[in-house]
């Protein structure tokens, strides 16, 4: 018997030894009587409890896991991402090995494993028919509210984490305004404004983060889109309400300070109801003007034809018009479209960046497939009049497509699936049977880099293997079942990531450009050197350490 089942049998004696004492006290009652079976009564309660709290039920106990302790220190920490994941990772081999789970150390990772979270326990999976299950069956696996600190007053209830009830009243709304192509203009302005800066970096020789960059850059892209009104952070990065956003991202997926249980009363806590307050104001004050503009247009007879050219927030208050879709509806899918449209897109050129700079081969391959579709644009032009790409120039870059497409495979920007919990019994792919209400997750970046799935070289950077996917249309399939459910940065089934190809032609275009203006190394930091850079907490992939230095094209020649 394993001490886990001992200490249930051990318990449950005592529940039983303890009743007829319990059913004694209370027919002989007096003061002191009544308050030990109170004592006794509520002990066992408590430790009842602590049992549910700190023990897997049964049916799960054969899964690996780091354990409740481990997984509170990890997270108390305020690791990054990848840090934790090895503490994370070590702890469920030495329980593997323990339990004789695994032989040795070599052993491939378990498709399935346990995560201790907050009270509750989580299955994981890192498989792709399980994963598939999950993605393709939204309804069995419903979203849970990330409620910690003021994390859900920032996000509201949107498109993303809404539950199947609330997403199909609010997707009417927001899914017409992604169903359209993106003017290769959107991108193409804020990159210009990037490469003037970076400009000066090449000339002096200095290195650059990029990640702080690329956010930048993503945040005035994003506001184009979504408002028609460019925030200008690339130029104005201390604005307060470039400021007011990047701290609420920086606070609201920092668990060490999330899991404060006094944290709304806390200092901190005050402080970001204060950011969401602020951050309020100036979307309403956004959603209320464009309202106006909208109105104003109608009644002068204007109409703008330009479908790829508008910008989300007026298409979105169209769409409402007639329907239940509120000013908070509004709101909520603003923000998350900051926070999803974003941040993500900056992490993911911010790997490209950083995976091309390792491997100058592949930086010159696709830099080679740049040129042969838009021609050598001369470096030396102003910032101001540097080339992008036309809608079906960024289209027709196949291998700048498989870099891509490889970056996210192995930083996928959304590194574990957000928690969702099972409305009926689910049975996964092992014969295990899920009962209704079991929290349940998908490790993407495990998945992502599986020998089992991509095999010996799941690790190495080669963009060539989705080459052979490339289908009649000339074009990469970027839907997860095109590679069974192995690949699936942007989710799939029918609550795939809306601004998926937002995303795709952003980075195309923003890579072009600097692929025709510079060549650039990876320098400085030793382990962003080895291929796996340090990373900031939170499950969004984040780099930290990764600097580049840039070379102007025809500077040296």
């Amino acid at each position: 018997m394993d001490s886990l089942n001992t200490a249930q049998s051990y318990l449950f004696d005592a529940i039983e030894l303890l009743q007829p004492a319990a059913e004694s006290l209370t027919r002989a009652a007096t003061p002191n009587r009544v308050a030990t079976a109170a004592t006794v009564v509520g002990t066992t309660w408590a430790a009842h409890k602590l049992y549910r709290l700190l023990v897997p039920p049964r049916h799960l106990r054969k899964y690996t896991t780091p354990g409740v302790w481990t997984s509170i220190r990890a997270f108390a920490k305020g690791l990054g991402y990848l840090e934790q994941r090895q503490v994370l990772g070590e702890a469920m081999i030495q329980d593997s090995l323990k339990r004789g789970l695994a032989t040795s150390r070599d052993d491939p990772p378990p498709p399935i494993y346990l995560l201790w979270l907050l009270g509750y326990w989580i299955v994981v999976v890192q498989n792709p028919e399980d994963i598939k299950l999950v993605l393709t069956n939204h309804e069995t696996f419903e979203k849970v509210s990330f409620d910690l600190g003021y994390t859900d007053k920032f996000l509201g209830k949107n498109l993303v984490f809404s539950q199947t009830p609330e997403w199909k009243r609010q997707r009417k709304v927001v899914n017409p305004a992604f169903r359209r192509g993106w003017a290769t203009s959107l991108f193409g302005t804020p990159a210009r404004n990037l490469i003037k800066n970076l400009d000066e970096y090449a000339a002096t020789g200095n290195v650059v983060n990029p990640p702080e960059w690329m956010q930048r850059m993503a945040l005035d892209a994003l506001t184009l889109v979504a408002f028609g009104t460019n925030l200008d952070s690339i130029n104005h990065p201390d604005s307060p309400i470039v400021v007011t956003y990047n701290t609420l991202i920086e606070e609201s997926v920092d668990l060490s300070t999330l899991l404060n249980p006094f944290y709304k009363w806390s200092k901190a806590g005050k402080r970001m109801l204060g950011l969401i307050e602020k951050f309020d104001q100036f979307l309403f004050h956004m959603i209320d003007t464009k309202t106006a503009e909208l109105a104003a247009k109608r009644a002068a007879g204007l109409q703008d034809d330009d479908h790829d050219s508008r910008n989300l927030l007026e298409m979105m208050i169209e769409a409402a018009e007639g329907t239940d879709f509120s000013r908070e509806d509004l709101r909520a899918n603003v923000v998350i479209f900051f926070v999803a449209g974003h941040d993500t897109t900056a992490n993911a050129l911010s790997f490209a960046m950083y995976l091309l700079g390792l491997h100058p081969e592949i930086q010159e391959r696709a830099r080679q497939e740049v040129i042969s579709i838009m021609g050598d644009a001369d470096p030396t032009v102003p910032a101001e009049e540097m080339l992008y790409p036309t809608t079906k120039q960024e289209r027709s870059m196949i291998y700048l497509t498989c870099v891509i497409k490889e970056v996210l495979r192995l930083f996928p920007s959304v590194a574990v699936l957000p928690h969702r919990i099972t409305t009926t019994p689910v049975t996964l792919h092992d014969g295990t049977t899920l009962p209704a209400g079991t929290r349940f997750s998908a490790d993407m970046f495990s998945l992502h880099r599986s020998p089992a799935f991509w095999g010996p070289d799941a690790n190495e950077f080669k963009p060539e293997r989705f080459l052979d996917s490339v289908g009649p249309d000339g074009q990469v399939p970027m839907h997860p079942g095109a590679a069974n459910f192995r690949w699936t940065p942007f989710g799939g089934g029918q609550r795939v990531c809306v601004g998926q190809q937002f995303s795709l032609v952003e980075q195309r275009v923003v890579l072009s450009m600097l692929l025709l203006r510079y060549t650039w190394s990876v320098v400085g930091d030793g382990q962003a050197l080895t291929g796996m850079p340090a990373t900031m907490p939170g499950t969004l992939l984040h780099a930290k350490g990764v600097q580049v230095k840039l070379v102007r094209r025809g500077a040296d020649a």
